[in-house]
Parts: structure tokens; C-alpha cells; sequence
């Protein structure tokens, strides 16, 4: 019964992975695939093994999307299986259930390029583990490096990786029994595998300066200010995103005022210690700084196992569970099929009009070639361009998925804020580079006004093309053709 679930949740994502356009982030994560490194300026290396993999299998978006799609159903496999040793057969259909009916866990981790996909498969693996090693501490050589192997995975993962581990060696640490094995060599061992294995993640920012982690530590501190009510606020947003009925379910089982075996079974504790302090960290965060709907994706994660063990402890007969199988059946798949299908070909265009739906500015690769390719001239410029450009970081991508297999043109972003373009090759200082900027229009700014730095010059008009969805018009975008160099382009970041 639980494989049947996985594979039901399985065609479902696909089916969304196959409606959903590419979204602005995994658009910038095409190039982490085609630059593979040891690691990336905003993320650990994993989401580029995940770009490459999915590149390999094809030059559209459902191929990128096709390991999230599989790396899910191993996780959920996982998670299902460790749920299953802590609260028995009942919870572990549960847990296959949730996992495949919460739309912000699967969209993130299960159909969408995010580096939720490889953190939430190491998160699994790692519970998986714990749920055979409740020491929580390894005991043997074997155990050392099977956890510090786990642990580097996650860590290569996402930064949220600190968090969880973090919060696991202080649950290792918090009985007298767990503490004694730490005057064993096992558990060192474990932390030298561990940070060896995740040598990656510190030979990068060795590099280049630390700037991975300067950059993420200054978007915590950008913010001297707190307000309560955006942190409410987040919060609220994330009980929608999970879908209420299993969003206040998560919610409520992380309150340890519960009664029931499970709420005393050895396992809770530790789960509710892996998954509280993300809450209450990016909570706080919220306060001060846009978050990410993505980044609690971890912490619900790890607490799908507490929720399984309490619906499976109240039961089909519990009026309460019936209410939220019946109300999250009914209404979820309609609403996702119903989302997906505007996003692809705004089927609600009659009253959402196209150019008011912020989801038309997610562009269908076909759609931007289509326009591209309408406009001779702007046509011709593209292909004889070295270097397709945009002053946004994530447009590029669109731009490559757009272009198919034409992998060999370069691909940048001329900003202050170029990401990870400011440490892949594109303009050569060596010599003039012949280059196209293609980006959004913005009423009042056009490319021809806008100040580039050098040695970006002869900005020239080209035009401006309109890609549609479903026939209707959705986004303009202006094409200029650019210089650059001989010279060093001014990069951020870089010193």
C-alpha cells in the first residue's frame, strides 16, 4: 500500500512538473550544471549535480526536473521506512500519505530544481539511520562513517545542514548515557570523515574568500530592526503553503503537551530538537528579513514522522482525521491541477487577465524562442553574439533553455548583483567581445539608458519582442546589442 501511495504521489508531481513553467530560480540553476564546481556562490555543490544530471537527460524542463521527481520518491521510501521502526506499519502509510499530499514539501523538494531535493533526500537517509542508531552517537568505525558520510551529504547539501546538525550534537549530548560515548573515539572519527568529505563546500570558499558564506551570513544582519507582526505573518503563510490541514498538524505535534505512546517513544523528543530550532530561527528571521518560503521546508520534513504517529494514534475512527482526509482529498488535487494549468496556458485568462498574473512572467522555454525567432534581425544578432547577456541574474537561464542545445554560447548577467555569473567565464578581457542583453521591460528605464559599467559599451536598440501564453500576450522583452572590452569587467564580489 505504501509503494502504491509513492507511485500515485509520484505521477501526480509529474504531471505538475510537466505543466509548472521553469521557475526564476531553477532557470539560474540550469548553469550550476553547466559549470560544475566544487561548490557555488549561494549553494553547496549538490543542486549542480542535480542541473547536470537532469541536463543529461534532456534540454527541457521536465528532464531538469526528472532527478527532484525521483529523489523524492527515495526520500519519502525513506522516511516511510525509519517512521515505520519508531511507530509502527499504521504511521508509515501515514507519512507516505502527508509527504505525498503537502504541496509546499513536494513542490520544493519533490518537483522543482531547489536544493531542497538533494537536502531533503540527506535529511531522510539521516533519519533513516538515526532510527536504527538510537545512541544517536556511532558506536564502531562502520558506524562512524556510514554518519559522517550522511552527515558531509547534507552539509553539501544546503547551509540549513549547520542547523540540523548542529541541533543533533546537542541532542547527542543531552543524557548522561549518550554523553559517555563521546569518550570513545567513534564519535570523533565521525566529525574528521565528516568534515573531510564535505572538503568541497571549504576548498571553494577557500578560493574565493569565503564570500559563500559572507554572503549568506549579511543577508541574516541586513536588518537592525524586528517586527513581530511579519513574523505571524510568515508563519500564517506557511500553514497555507502545506495546506491547512496538514500544515496545522505539523504545527501541533511539535507542542509536546500530547498524550499517547508515541508522544513518549524515545523518537519525539529527538525529532521535535531536530526540527524546533529552524522554526524558531527563521521565525525570528522573518522579523527582520524576507525568508523564503523554502527555507522551513527542512524542519516540516523532519516532523512529517511526529504527525503520521499521531493521526495513526487517533485512527480512521477519529472524526477529526476523517474531516482532514476528506476536506485535503477533495480540494488539493483540483487546486494543483487548477494552478498548473493556469501557470501553462491560463485557462482563468477571463478573469485573471494575462499581462495582471504575476505567474506569466514565468516564461515557457518554446514561447521566448518563438518571439525571439519572429524578429529577423533580433534572430541574426543572437546567433552571431558571443555572450547573451540580461541585467538580472535569473534570465539568463530562460534565455539557455530557450536556445535548446546551443550550449556553446556563453551566458552572464551585467549587475550588482550577478550571483554566481561573477565567477563563471563569459566576457574575454583579451579581446571585443560581440554580445546581446535581453531583459523585461521596464517602463522609463530602457537598456540604451542605463549605465554599465566599462568595458560594456556601444549599446544599440534592437527592438522589442513579446512572448505569449496561450496566444495572449504576457511579457515584453527589450533586446540591445552590447561591446565589451578588450578590458576586466568590474565584477561584484570579486576581488
Amino acid at each position: 500500500m505504501v509503494w502504491y501511495v509513492l507511485g500515485l504521489g509520484f505521477c501526480l508531481r509529474l504531471l505538475l512538473a510537466a505543466l509548472i513553467p521553469p521557475g526564476y530560480d531553477e532557470a539560474y540553476y540550469v548553469f550550476y550544471g553547466r559549470q560544475l564546481d566544487l561548490s557555488y556562490f549561494d549553494h553547496p555543490v549538490a543542486v549542480g549535480i542535480w542541473s547536470w544530471a537532469g541536463q543529461q537527460l534532456g534540454s527541457n524542463t521536465l528532464a531538469l526536473r526528472l532527478p527532484s521527481l525521483l529523489s523524492y520518491t527515495a526520500a519519502l521510501a525513506l522516511l516511510a521506512d525509519a517512521t515505520k521502526r519508531w511507530y509502527g506499519k499504521a504511521a508509515q502509510l501515514w507519512l507516505a500519505l502527508l509527504g505525498s499530499s503537502c504541496p509546499l514539501l513536494f513542490i520544493c523538494g519533490g518537483i522543482l530544481l531547489l536544493p531542497d531535493s538533494p537536502l531533503l533526500l540527506g535529511l531522510a537517509l539521516l533519519l533513516w539511520w538515526l532510527s536504527r542508531h538510537p545512541q544517536l552517537t556511532p558506536s564502531s568505525a562502520r558506524e562512524a562513517l556510514e554518519l559522517g558520510a550522511i552527515a558531509a551529504a547534507i552539509t553539501l547539501s544546503k547551509y540549513h545542514a549547520f542547523i540540523v546538525l548542529a541541533s543533533l550534537l546537542v541532542a547527542s549530548l543531552s543524557t548522561p548515557r549518550s554523553r559517555q560515548r563521546w569518550s570513545q573515539p567513534w564519535p570523533y572519527l565521525s566529525l574528521l570523515f565528516w568534515a573531510a568529505l564535505a572538503a568541497p563546500l571549504w576548498l571553494w570558499n577557500i578560493q574565493h574568500d569565503w564570500i559563500s558564506f559572507a554572503f549568506q551570513s549579511g543577508r541574516t544582519g541586513a536588518s537592525n530592526s524586528f517586527a513581530l507582526g511579519n513574523s505571524a505573518l510568515f508563519l500564517l503563510t506557511q500553514l497555507g503553503l502545506l495546506f491547512p490541514t496538514v500544515g496545522l498538524t505539523l504545527l501541533s505535534v511539535l507542542w509536546p503537551s500530547h498524550r499517547g505512546a508515541w508522544n513518549v517513544n524515545p523518537a519525539t523528543p529527538l525529532l521535535r530538537m531536530l526540527s524546533i530550532p529552524q522554526l524558531l530561527v527563521f521565525a525570528v528571521l522573518a522579523g527582520r528579513m524576507q525568508v523564503m518560503a523554502s527555507w522551513l521546508v527542512p524542519a516540516w520534513w523532519i516532523a512529517l514522522p511526529l504527525a503520521s504517529a499521531w493521526i495513526a494514534s487517533k485512527g480512521w475512527n477519529s472524526r477529526r482525521v476523517r474531516g482532514g482526509v476528506l476536506l485535503t482529498g477533495c480540494t488539493l488535487p483540483p487546486l494543483l491541477l487548477v494552478a498548473g494549468l493556469q501557470m501553462r496556458w491560463g485557462i482563468l485568462q477571463s478573469w485573471i487577465p494575462t499581462r495582471e498574473d504575476p505567474s506569466a512572467q514565468l516564461m515557457q522555454p518554446a514561447e521566448v524562442r518563438k518571439a525571439l525567432r519572429a524578429n529577423p534581425e533580433i534572430w541574426t544578432a543572437i546567433q552571431q553574439a558571443d555572450v547573451i547577456a540580461s541585467h538580472r541574474y535569473e534570465i539568463p537561464g530562460f534565455l539557455a533553455l530557450a536556445l535548446g542545445e546551443e550550449r556553446s554560447r556563453r551566458f552572464t548577467t551585467l549587475s550588482n548583483d550577478p550571483r554566481g555569473f561573477a565567477y563563471w567565464p563569459s566576457l574575454n578581457p583579451g579581446k571585443t567581445t560581440q554580445g546581446v542583453l535581453i531583459a523585461p521591460v521596464e517602463p522609463g528605464s530602457p537598456l540604451t539608458k542605463r549605465d554599465f559599467p566599462k568595458p560594456v559599451d556601444q549599446i544599440q536598440s534592437l527592438g522589442i519582442v513579446t512572448v505569449q501564453r496561450a496566444g495572449q500576450d504576457a511579457l515584453d522583452l527589450e533586446v540591445v546589442s552590447f561591446e565589451a572590452g578588450p578590458g576586466d569587467y568590474p565584477w561584484p564580489y570579486r576581488r
